[in-house]
């Protein structure tokens, strides 16, 4: 494993590229915080809880991984961030020490992401690449973390983490475009597209937003900036949903490289179109932002239940 880590700070590690060019990097340096739990819907299964932290910063566009992604026009408005993320997930009941035959296996996920965001103020375009490396499996630490937080809270001990998805490799790249189809001072109403390809998740999907407020363009910015020329407070609801075509899903079929987990959902008992939706509200001024979303999700597995879970963020520009 330290060999892995190793691999993982020399691949995100920030080389200076001699070279300079004219793309268009903004000068915003953001951290955003995001927390997801499905104790916001009063449940404890599936998809049970997220962690993401993400640094957007110009200096990461010298990293050797910038590379990789794709640019678009150097006239754009480009930023580019780190992340680091990490995901649980449980069966229906957490209470059963023996595999839950039919139900979702536990799994727990750990990776570092690099993500370039492209913002074509003109045409109402944005594009996002990201490519994530890093863990599924006990390595993770899911058991230890999902075990600590009840015993905080003074919840069920989980019972089952021994029967998760065996450690394997994530690797995972993801291509996300959204275009501005209405726009006004008070509403916008955008097409989404998507598609992730790799070890952990391979699927399409397209969906749309609306938001509706006192709001900054969505394609000025991503959110919150330093510049005094727009908007200082902004107060808006959004409404989001897409429909998903699944080819793989790592949580429930396992790593592709180790097939030897105790448990799996097999090939033929996986929803192949996924519906999910997203409503939430945004609270920002100035350099800082809240959000809460609720979401909601099409049963994933023959036999599954819809799920739901709470979102939480915010965002600091600095």
């Amino acid at each position: 494993m330290r060999y892995f880590y190793l691999f993982l700070a020399i691949i995100f590690s920030l080389h200076v590229i001699a070279q300079t060019d004219s793309t268009h990097i903004s000068d915003d340096r953001l951290l955003r915080i995001n927390y997801e739990n499905d104790y916001f819907s009063q449940t404890d299964m599936y998809f049970t809880q997220g962690v993401r932290i993400e640094l957007i910063a110009p200096f990461i566009y010298k990293s050797i991984v910038s590379k990789l992604l794709f640019s678009g026009s150097k006239k754009n408005l480009h930023f580019y961030g780190l992340a680091i993320q990490r995901d649980g997930f449980t069966p229906k009941s957490i209470r059963i020490s023996d595999i839950y035959y039919g139900e979702r296996p536990y799994a727990g996920t750990m990776f570092l992401s690099h993500f370039h965001i492209n913002l074509n103020t003109l045409n109402h375009l944005k594009t996002t690449m990201q490519l994530d490396i890093g863990m599924i499996g006990s390595a993770v630490g899911g058991n230890e973390e999902q075990t600590a937080i009840h015993r905080l809270i003074g919840g069920v001990k989980p019972q089952g983490w021994h029967n998760q998805i065996a450690n394997d490799i994530i690797l995972n790249y993801k291509a996300q475009y959204e275009k501005g189809l209405i726009k006004n001072k008070y509403l916008e109403f955008i097409a989404l597209g998507e598609g992730r390809l790799g070890t952990l998740y391979t699927d399409v999907s397209m969906g749309a937003m609306i938001r509706t407020g006192f709001m900054n363009s969505y394609f000025m910015n991503i959110g919150i900036t330093k510049s005094k020329s727009l908007q200082k407070f902004q107060c808006y609801v959004f409404a989001k949903g897409n429909v998903k075509a699944v080819a793989y899903n790592g949580t429930m079929q396992g790593g592709v490289f180790n097939r030897h987990s105790v448990y799996t959902i097999s090939d033929g008992d996986v929803e192949r179109i996924v519906g999910l939706g997203f409503a939430g509200i945004v609270i920002a001024y100035k350099q800082f932002s809240m959000e809460y979303t609720k979401a909601r999700i099409s049963p994933e597995f023959n036999g599954g239940l819809k799920h739901g879970w709470g979102h939480c963020n915010i965002s600091i520009c600095f």
